[in-house]
């Protein structure tokens, strides 16, 4: 300790900012936090106690807990982090625990603090936390609330939506699980970010913050796992109110959609998307290709897909249709949980061995794709020469990560040693991931 009392305060300031301050955006990574990580620096000493006491970097960020000290505790970490804004993280529920002093906590920063928010992170809500949020809070860019645990779930489902009102002109990122917001004097945010993470029953409230934020909202997440997705307005639970048409998200660039059904592929047709990079469909059911009402629009900018299932049987059928309007990308994820496929190895990459007719050589689907991953279901390794060989020189990653084997359809014995020629072959050609060897593979 005698060599670092001669550190000067200004410079350990520094080094405990950049250890516990808030170096990685988003509230997951808030909620990764606990309110008593400090006391590591605090009980140290009397000097670094000072130090800390004094640099607000470190109080920025003030986590409600759930005991009887919550309210005192957070109005400590307000007041310690002086003039900064503040970013309120409400914690999980757990069994034993009352919601009754959160809400107290909550209130009172709401109250003594509502134009230094820059964040909230609910993992419940109550109507106690509801009624402290009708206050205008004029700085507030990012709002969460999503359960974690399944008793937050259970406050969230207590909750009736549009029964609370929120004045946040600056909101820029909006989270919500299950419920809606209605905003004063239908004010819609211009959003950069929204996930709704249960839309069902709120689509006219999801069409209005759609229609309002359809010049700025750059990520899209819609859905939930429980969920067919309609992408269409319908009866307003919220009486009369003013929505503009979403016809073009001119801004977006990722969209994530998760659901037991897309029909029709509407996720993809109800607005434009002429800047979309990232496409990530997880669904259990896929629409059939062949009873589409029209084609997709051609998503020319598309450099990321990924498509997943836990028990679709018609992946590659989904596949192969996307394909053919996705011609740019460079990085492709297909996923296969669904354990239908044991005994026909290699299915997810039938779409990517089709030739082209046009070509003398080449792929006939994305031909410029850098880096390939199936996951899910075995993949024989003369299926990946092929792939590999149709794909050069572009193709430089190819991740494999087999599900059920079949021990009978290997020859295993047999094969041994063509199979290491090929290995050893493949990973002079790309960076190979996930495959050692089927005979080193084998489950059970």
């Amino acid at each position: 300790m005698a060599v670092v009392h001669t550190i000067p305060p200004e410079l350990l300031s520094l080094a405990f900012s950049s250890v516990y301050g808030d170096s990685a955006e988003g509230a997951s990574s808030l909620l990764t936090r606990t309110s008593y990580e400090l006391l590591d620096l605090l009980l140290v000493c009397r000097r670094w106690n000072d130090i800390v006491c004094q640099t607000p970097e470190l109080w920025k960020t003030v986590y409600v807990a759930h005991d009887p000290d919550a309210p005192s505790r957070a109005q400590t970490y307000a007041s310690r982090a002086g003039y900064l804004g503040l970013d309120i993280v409400v914690t999980s529920m757990t069994k034993d625990l009352s919601t009754e002093n959160c809400g107290i906590a909550f209130e009172h920063l709401i109250v003594s603090h509502s134009h230094r928010l820059r964040s909230i992170t609910l993992p419940f809500s109550t109507n106690h936390i509801w009624d402290a949020l009708s206050a205008p809070l004029p700085s507030l860019s990012s709002f969460t609330c999503a359960p974690i645990s399944s008793y937050d779930e259970r406050f969230l489902t207590r909750m009736s939506p549009g029964t609370f009102h929120m004045n946040t002109p600056k909101l820029q990122r909006l989270v919500l699980h299950h419920h809606a917001m209605t905003f004063l004097g239908e004010e819609w945010p211009s959003l950069r970010h929204l996930e709704y993470l249960r839309c069902d029953g709120y689509e006219e409230w999801l069409w209005g913050v759609l229609g309002a934020s359809q010049q700025t909202l750059e990520t899209l997440v819609l859905g939930h796992p429980l969920d067919t997705l309609v992408m269409q307005p319908l009866q307003s639970l919220f009486g009369r109110i003013t929505i503009t048409p979403c016809t073009s998200l001119s801004n977006l660039t990722s969209l994530k959609i998760v659901g037991m059904e897309d029909a029709d592929w509407n996720t993809l047709r109800f607005a434009e998307m002429p800047v979309l990079e990232c496409l990530t469909l997880e669904l259990d059911f896929f629409p059939d290709p062949e009873g589409q009402p029209g084609l997709l629009s051609t998503f020319e900018g598309l450099r990321y897909l990924s498509l997943a299932t836990s028990f679709a049987d018609d992946i590659e059928q989904a596949l192969e249709y996307l394909l053919q309007f996705t011609p740019n990308i460079t990085s492709l994820t297909v996923t296969d949980k669904s354990e239908k496929h044991g005994a026909d190895e290699g299915h997810l990459i039938g779409p990517l061995l089709v030739p082209s007719w046009e070509l003398s050589e080449g792929p006939s689907f994305c031909p410029h794709l850098e880096e390939i991953s199936l996951l899910g279901i075995s993949t024989p390794t003369t299926k990946i020469k092929e792939l590999v060989d149709l794909r050069l020189p572009h193709l430089r990653k190819l991740k494999v990560h087999g599900g059920w084997w079949d021990e009978g359809s290997w020859e295993r014995k047999a094969n041994k040693a063509q199979d290491q020629a090929l290995l050893e072959w493949l990973h002079e050609k790309v960076e190979l991931i996930g495959l050692i060897g089927w005979w080193d593979e084998l489950v059970g």
